[in-house]
């Protein structure tokens, strides 16, 4: 086994070991150099075969829906500087003046169409039908940023751009997918439909309860399967990263210009693409990052109710992994990147800087009456939140969790100011004379606005 990639079975054992029982019931991951499989690791008593069980992957699918559209654009079927909204079917009702061109197909792909972030929201919606999602587009989806210049991770904009696949193929999304990669890169394992009839099924999700682990039916392919709905296996996923790096007799199986534009910065996240330090970078359905020695690496991380999933490559040699847990949310992003930073002694670049946004008058009108509320210990599940808020975690367990940390700060005695990172967003923090909690909320992207997520957790001195 080449040195690179001993090294990283060794950080990855050491990352991944402990998280099995504590943050998912079940785990699968391997180390790759190249289009080899070297080595692979997986527990819980759900899991087969190691190589060979399927999990959801979540959003490194949107490496196979930017790869369909670059196919799309080479046979003349699509072209990517052009205006979501021209491309579809459908009107597309874009609220907020805020200056700018219209977004286009590449925008949305790069994660620079002006969209608001809509995590956990997005993740709720893959089992829409075609035209409820139509009426959604119809009846408006809000603009924050000016398209094509700063990043904001959009699900939204991933599945606009799956039905324009969809259109400009003939056929549907899945089956371009289908028939474009999956058969023939032979990836039997892989598959939008949890019975992946070549691996007898994917493994169940789970979520954490009050009560230990409890599991979770899995959503039905639909619109918004372009951005997380396949499943897929270790040996699988391996196999479309060798792809993506062109390895050994991997390469050529997609056009190169091809797997090289979607590993391009496209739209920076963190640092300078053009300059000599650390930086991260959106391509085109994947993740770029470069350390300050010049190294480039390759990833998307995928999280979904029941799944949390990660692939990443270093450019150079080859070796890189793919991880799969069956808990929402579990994080395994975390745990790959620490493993790959320690096995290529590398750095991340710093964190953006992001300043005060001008928030929407009702990200304020939420966030105010939260505020006075979970101060005083309430928190009432009513039509300000939707639904994906108490599907991720009940309303009964949330208040169980504020009672908890108000009796830890010894009361609420003070109510922090509201910050904003963009429009959709208001973060707070309430203080006791034993500690502070923090608390922020995050707004959907509809006309019809609503909390989408909310997050009340103690506040951790640095």
């Amino acid at each position: 086994m080449p040195a690179d990639a001993a090294s990283l079975v060794g950080a990855l054992t050491a990352e991944m070991g402990p998280r099995l029982g504590q943050r998912s019931p079940a785990q699968a991951w391997g180390v790759f150099e190249g289009d080899r499989l070297v080595h692979v690791r997986a527990g819980g008593d759900a899991v087969r075969l190691p190589a060979q069980t399927a999990f959801r992957i979540a959003s490194c699918t949107k490496s196979f829906t930017a790869a369909s559209a670059l196919l799309l654009e080479a046979d003349g079927l699509l072209d990517l500087d052009e205006p979501l909204a021209s491309a579809l079917d459908v009107p597309l009702r874009l609220i907020g003046d805020v200056g700018g061109a219209a977004p286009t197909v590449r925008d949305a792909l790069a994660m620079r169409a002006g969209l608001p972030t809509d995590d956990p929201w997005a993740d709720r919606q893959e089992s829409l039908d075609d035209e409820t999602f139509a009426r959604m587009l119809g009846d408006g989806i809000r603009m924050m940023w000016p398209a094509g210049g700063r990043y904001e991770y959009s699900n939204l904009g991933y599945a606009i751009v799956g039905r324009i696949i969809g259109l400009r193929a003939g056929m549907p999304y899945r089956r371009v997918v289908e028939t474009r990669l999956l058969e023939p890169l032979g990836l039997t394992g892989t598959g939008f439909d949890s019975t992946v009839p070549a691996v007898g099924g994917a493994i169940t999700g789970y979520r954490r309860a009050p009560s230990g682990w409890e599991r979770l039916a899995f959503s039905g392919p639909g619109a918004f399967s372009p951005i997380g709905g396949l499943f897929s296996t270790v040996e699988d996923l391996a196999r479309w990263c060798g792809v993506l790096a062109q390895a050994g007799e991997l390469a050529g199986l997609l056009p190169a210009e091809l797997t090289e534009r979607m590993q391009a910065p496209e739209t920076p996240v963190a640092g300078d693409p053009g300059g000599d330090g650390p930086w991260l970078a959106y391509g085109l359905g994947l993740v770029v990052r470069a350390d300050s020695s010049g190294r480039r690496f390759v990833a998307h991380s995928g999280g979904y109710p029941g799944f949390s999933s990660f692939m990443t490559w270093e450019a150079r040699s080859g070796v890189g992994a793919v991880a799969f847990e069956n808990a929402t949310y579990a994080g395994a992003t975390g745990a790959v990147r620490a493993a790959m930073d320690a096995a290529f002694a590398s750095e991340a670049p710093d964190e953006p800087v992001t300043p005060d946004a001008e928030p929407w008058p009702e990200t304020v009108l939420a966030a105010e009456r939260l505020r006075a509320e979970l101060a005083e210990g309430m928190l009432s599940d009513d039509d300000r939140f939707d639904s994906c808020v108490g599907r991720d975690r009940p309303f009964e367990w949330r208040r169980a969790d504020l009672d908890e940390l108000i009796e830890a700060v010894g009361g609420v005695d003070e109510l922090g100011p509201l910050t904003h990172r963009t429009p959709a967003h208001a973060a707070w923090t309430l203080r006791g004379p034993a500690g502070a909690i923090r608390c922020g909320i995050l707004m959907t992207p509809l006309a019809d606005i609503r909390v989408q997520r909310l997050d009340i957790t103690l506040d951790q001195p640095a």
